[in-house]
């Protein structure tokens, strides 16, 4: 595999527009990725306990005991929609966690670790609600197309984002009294849908973009008087969310305004990452009362 071998290393890829990737073999062979972001360890299945849990579907292969904890372990082909193969022949695991869930991915193979600029990544989320980029990567010098899957709307698949009018009912207290407007960037449908439905409860003044290049162009159209908060992604087409947060707090017009991330990439080396550009929060993405609280406190009047 290619020579990114420390975390620093890892999540310094906004300096440099990039992102890395783990590409992997699935059960059947497809070329599948991952930002390396998400990830928290590559395990030997063989080498942990896995348990059978009870369960209504096919992409819930059980439950692995790593490092001591329980991670739900996922069989990437069933959600896919190709049929499972026999645990023995998935070598690995890819340990991840997600809006603060820890989940593994079964994989045949590891292929390598990438950069990819976000010119290489060609968004595809509207023709294929699974699949958030597609790109190109070699394999045997030869140019295979590698898909980099959507792991919200994997998430939502399985029941685990929290989107209902239960749960706005439930932790949307009161409405935002701010004539200020809230500015968001967020590239994935679910979590759109998610910031859409919460906006509207709380009556706020809202724009949502689907990149950060978009809300970057917007801000500037703007009295910065006029914006009263930023909430932005941090994986995203034509520049993502360190190159947002980079751009609003060193710039004088701009570094007053309150930026919350809202992302599903949850390691502590990108939270730090985020603190040490000076973001005033961090959530995990559709995390309704988090979210709630955290514009709350933050949103200017």
């Amino acid at each position: 595999m290619s020579g990114i071998n420390s975390v620093e290393q890892m999540t310094q890829g906004h300096l440099r527009n990039v992102q890395q990737l783990a590409v992997f073999y699935t059960g059947h062979n497809n070329i599948y990725a991952i930002n390396i972001a998400k990830v928290k360890a590559f395990i030997i299945t063989e080498e942990v306990t896995i348990n059978d849990t009870p369960t209504d579907t096919d992409v819930i292969a059980g439950i692995a005991t790593i490092r001591g904890e329980p991670v739900t372990l996922v069989n990437l082909d069933a959600w896919l929609g190709h049929q499972k193969l026999d645990l023995k022949e998935y070598k690995l695991i890819i340990y991840c966690e997600f809006n603060h869930k820890k989940v593994g991915f079964l994989i045949k193979d590891m292929l390598d670790i990438v950069e990819k600029t976000t010119d290489e990544l060609r968004h595809s989320e509207e023709t294929n609600s699974k699949i958030t980029y597609t790109t190109y990567v070699k394999v045997h010098n030869k140019d295979e197309l590698c898909t980099v899957f959507n792991a919200e709307q994997m998430l939502k698949d399985l029941g685990w984002v929290e989107d209902g009018d239960d749960v706005l009912n439930k932790y949307v207290e009161s409405s935002f009294n701010t004539s200020k407007v809230i500015l968001a960037a967020e590239d994935s449908n679910v979590a759109r849908e998610v910031l859409t439905k919460f906006f509207k409860k709380a009556k706020a003044h809202y724009e949502i973009y689907i990149n950060g290049a978009q809300l970057l162009n917007r801000i500037q159209e703007l009295d910065p008087e006029d914006i009263g908060l930023i909430i932005t992604d941090i994986e995203m087409p034509e520049a993502d969310g360190f190159q947002v947060a980079t751009f609003i707090k060193t710039n004088d017009e701009y570094s007053h305004i309150p930026i919350i991330v809202n992302s599903s990439m949850t390691t502590d080396a990108v939270k730090n990452k985020m603190i040490s550009i000076g973001v005033e929060d961090f959530i995990g993405k559709t995390d309704i009362q988090a979210l709630y609280q955290a514009v709350k406190q933050h949103l200017l009047h």
